[in-house]
């Protein structure tokens, strides 16, 4: 029974990263390595990753994002919002849960490594349009520590 137990582990592990896809994202222009480094971002779904476009997300549907990162604060709360980009401010997604630790395990240690996992409403009341997206994940006692990146999306039927 536990070789069964664990043949069936192994396949939902690799079930996950086959749906999951590597994305191309950029690190915040105000973001700091010396803070928080972003190592890999993943979209499920996302097949445009495997040619460098940007991912396609039907309205109405969910998306997960999930990255994985190397702290180099120390807390026990964060918060995190993703925002629209734009030419005039950051414009952030309406409806979104702001409690990072949903998302990641805390207490936050600095020099650890983790991984951050959140599934994000495509709400119908989105345009469809293109968006540069911004992510932040950051210690909801100062403002400044944090992880940022941003990647692109586009919004379908």
């Amino acid at each position: 029974m536990a070789k069964f137990t664990l043949i069936c582990c192994v396949i939902l592990l690799f079930t996950g990263v086959i749906n999951s896809e590597i994305i191309a994202f950029e690190n915040c222009e105000d973001s700091d390595d010396s803070v928080c480094e972003v190592k890999e971002v993943r979209v499920e779904p996302c097949k445009e990753a495997k040619n460098k476009k940007p991912c396609k997300f039907k309205s109405g549907t969910n998306a997960t994002i999930e990255f994985d990162y190397i702290s180099h604060f120390d807390t026990d709360k964060l918060l995190n919002q993703a925002y629209s980009v734009t030419s005039l401010l950051d414009l952030p997604l309406i409806g979104m849960d702001r409690d990072g630790c949903k998302s990641v395990q805390c207490p936050m240690k600095s020099g650890e490594t983790g991984v951050y996992k959140h599934q994000l409403h495509i709400s119908p009341a989105f345009p469809l349009l293109n968006y540069n997206v911004k992510w932040r994940l950051w210690d909801a006692h100062d403002g400044k520590k944090g992880c940022c990146f941003t990647f692109k999306i586009k919004l379908v039927r």
